[in-house]
């Protein structure tokens, strides 16, 4: 058993615009419940680790340990295992590094994993902070920047959304450790650098599923997501929208899994054939000269026909590599 406790993990990569504000934010926690900061620079050009340990040594809140690393290998998987793997408790917050998490946050989290050990990922919602001004197309598009809340009341989410995004996120450690035991070997990858990668947070939630564990989410846990003005934009929305096109192709494979559905040509198969239902010759005319909601919902549709029809042989090989481990 690890020592009961909250260890909040931050990778951050050239974090130095944004992380001041986080930092301050921890420092400002209300908790009696032991906590800790690991900080994990990920091959960072900006000297964020020092800007980070100068920050806490001289503001940081004496009650709540901080330790840092650098982690020289590009990707924030590679940061993010390694804050876990130093992590002393058994609870471990995931906070970007322009996560504002209110001054509750940590002590809430660690009484609700307290409170029932059948959870296996908590999550709580978050509002935009902007360093400019709010577009008017925002609000349309919050979901995309990982704003907004995850749920319509507090509570068990297993059976209704069923995932959660990372930030803000709380796991066990002995239930990563678990996963590592079983053989499990994450079928997607987060982000190198600036560059754009989903769904490692919605895959580990489904693996929890899988072994049986609850998703949780509860209003209290709130924070605000600090936006830079150079990422609030519609080229940054289409960005992410063809990352999750990809993870939804690989995370629907653990759906299968879930519910059980046969593992055979005659799946992928029925899906397509569900897809070409969709409106097809529609989405090609919305493809030309839609509105930009309607070319990036065209685009998303033939991304996933395009992932069903061509991508066969991998989504096998994920439910083999699943059944493997399970």
């Amino acid at each position: 058993m690890y020592l009961k406790g909250v260890s909040v993990i931050i990778s951050t990569y050239n974090g130095t615009k944004t992380i001041g504000l986080a930092l301050e934010y921890l420092a400002n926690q209300i908790c009696q419940c032991p906590c800790e900061i690991i900080l994990v620079d990920n091959a960072s050009t900006d000297e964020t680790k020092a800007f980070c340990d100068t920050w806490w040594d001289k503001y940081g809140n004496k009650s709540i340990s901080y330790k840092s690393f650098f982690q020289p290998i590009p990707g924030k998987s590679y940061a993010q295992e390694m804050g876990y793997a130093e992590a002393s408790y058994e609870y471990l917050l995931v906070c970007d590094d322009d996560n504002l998490l209110n001054e509750a946050y940590v002590q809430l989290s660690f009484d609700i994993m307290e409170s029932d050990s059948t959870i296996g990922a908590l999550g709580g919602w978050c509002d935009a902070m902007f360093e400019g001004n709010k577009p008017d197309w925002f609000d349309t598009y919050s979901k995309y920047f990982a704003v907004g809340k995850q749920g319509k009341s507090s509570g068990d989410i297993t059976n209704k959304k069923g995932c959660l995004y990372g930030a803000g996120m709380v796991i066990r450690k002995s239930h990563r450790l678990q996963l590592n035991e079983l053989g499990f070997k994450p079928l997607l990858t987060c982000r190198k650098g600036d560059s754009l990668s989903s769904g490692g947070d919605t895959e580990y939630c489904y693996a929890l599923r899988l072994l049986g564990y609850k998703i949780w989410y509860d209003e209290r846990l709130h924070f605000f997501h600090y936006m830079l003005a150079k990422r609030v934009n519609l080229e940054y929305v289409t960005k992410v929208r063809k990352a999750i096109s990809y993870s939804n192709f690989v995370c629907d494979t653990y759906l299968d899994e879930i519910s059980r559905k046969e593992s055979h040509g005659t799946i992928l198969r029925k899906k397509i054939k569900k897809e070409l239902k969709k409106h097809f010759f529609q989405k090609i005319k919305n493809r030309l000269i839609g509105s930009f909601e309607e070319k990036e919902k065209s685009k998303e549709y033939f991304r996933n026909l395009y992932y069903l029809k061509f991508k066969q042989s991998e989504y096998f090989e994920n439910r083999n590599s699943i059944k493997k481990w399970l």
